[in-house]
């Protein structure tokens, strides 16, 4: 496992398995400023190491503002969708209001593209999915 950035609020790692996934470990609350800056470079990053797969560890990620989980869904989903990605994986939040929207913008957004999602009370059992093989 890579580290690609680090910053206050986000961890972005790279896996090297049969396929490249890409991991966004969360660290606490987000600014709106500061979320959606970490979610554009974040998908530079996927379209720079061509991942095929992504985990989201929000652990540690607190409730978000509508619109910024509809970008989101956008950018990451759709985005990862249009580039040939195939898997996202998500390590529920402890903030229920987080696991409330993130599980609401999963049910509405992934049905629209390529990926298949699954949810996760660990960090390791999302890895294990997310870089299995195809």
């Amino acid at each position: 496992m890579e580290t690609l950035l680090s910053t206050q609020y986000l961890r972005v790692y790279l896996h090297h398995t049969g396929h490249k996934t890409l991991e966004l470990q969360w660290l606490d609350f987000v600014p709106s400023t500061d979320f959606r800056a970490a979610l554009h470079e974040a998908m530079h990053l996927a379209r720079l190491h061509s991942v095929r797969a992504l985990i989201a560890d929000n652990r540690l990620l607190r409730a978000l503002r509508q619109a910024d989980l509809e970008l989101g869904g956008e950018l990451v989903f759709k985005g990862l969708s249009a580039m040939g990605g195939r898997r996202f994986a998500a390590v529920e939040s402890l903030d229920a209001m987080n696991r409330m929207g993130v599980t609401a913008l999963v049910a509405n957004v992934i049905p629209d593209t390529q990926l298949t999602s699954q949810f996760f009370a660990t960090i390791e059992e999302a890895r294990a999915w997310a870089t299995a093989p195809f």
